[in-house]
């Protein structure tokens, strides 16, 4: 008795539509990786910025804190070239009414490549007139 088979052989392999599909989610994932890295490579660059210029605000404000009688008034400078693009601001000024206290301001700027970025920070200080 001879079996005579109706199956059809199917070719193995994948369709040009498969390939297509694939390679658009393919495309699709790469394209959301690197939109987290660019976010990344920003957020970095943010959190850099914030920790240099909070460790130079406190720097500025140990040196005004250090002085027997801070002066009233506006100054600013920079930071040499340990730091190029960083410059300050401080503002010192007497509240009127109550004494022995001094508020000062602390501004940190970062001007790099046109950018010009700031990091204030503001206390009070006490000093005790002699």
């Amino acid at each position: 008795m001879t079996v005579i088979s109706t199956r059809a052989h199917k070719k193995g392999g994948f369709t040009l539509l498969e390939i297509m599909i694939s390679l658009g989610l393919i495309a699709v994932a790469l394209l959301a990786v690197l939109r987290l890295q660019a976010q990344s490579l920003g957020l970095q660059t943010e959190a850099q910025f914030t920790t240099i210029a909070n460790y130079l605000a406190l720097d500025r404000l140990s040196r005004i804190q250090s002085l027997d009688k801070p002066e009233a008034g506006s100054f600013s400078g920079d930071f040499g070239p340990d730091f190029p693009y960083f410059r300050f601001q401080e503002d010192i000024e007497e509240i009127m009414g109550i004494d022995y206290l001094i508020k000062v301001k602390v501004t940190i700027i970062l001007d790099e490549r046109g950018s010009i970025r700031e990091f204030p920070i503001t206390t009070y200080l006490y000093r005790q007139k002699t």
